[in-house]
């Protein structure tokens, strides 16, 4: 697994990713990369919060730790307390980003509009009260 800074600029690239593809009208592939940024948002948030370089996805701590369902991982992160006391568009932006899933791989083409493309990045991206950026603050 990587290291922490590792999963930070690994999180910032499939964002980036999700967004290319979107432009190039990849809508499906843009919300499944989109999905993986906070995923691999929230397991930088872990090793801070557990003082460690690597990620604990090996070994006995495999079964927790080893997950992609944002709720678990947001849990793991010791965020959801302040997600709960959080503003309102944050709480929303995370209703639309928390659906996700890695087997939205496997969607058929065309599973995904332009709108729910855009949906979902516009919850993980907001400067202000997205996802994304929310997750940064504690990384």
């Amino acid at each position: 697994m990587p290291t922490r800074s590792e999963l930070k600029e690994l999180a910032s690239l499939r964002l980036q990713e999700a967004e290319t593809l979107y432009n190039a009208g990849q809508y499906d592939g843009a919300v499944y990369l989109a999905g993986y940024a906070v995923e691999l948002a929230l397991k930088a948030r872990i090793c801070k919060l557990l003082g460690l370089t690597d990620y604990p996805d090996q070994g006995k701590l495999k079964p927790v730790y080893a997950v992609h369902d944002l709720d678990q991982l947001l849990l793991l992160a010791g965020l959801k307390p302040k997600l709960v006391s959080s503003n309102q568009i944050l709480f929303n932006n995370w209703s639309t980003a928390v659906p996700w899933g890695p087997q939205w791989r496997y969607a058929a083409k065309g599973t995904y509009s332009q709108q729910d493309a855009i949906d979902m990045l516009d919850a993980i991206r907001d400067k202000t009260d997205g996802v994304f950026q929310w997750i940064k603050k504690y990384w």
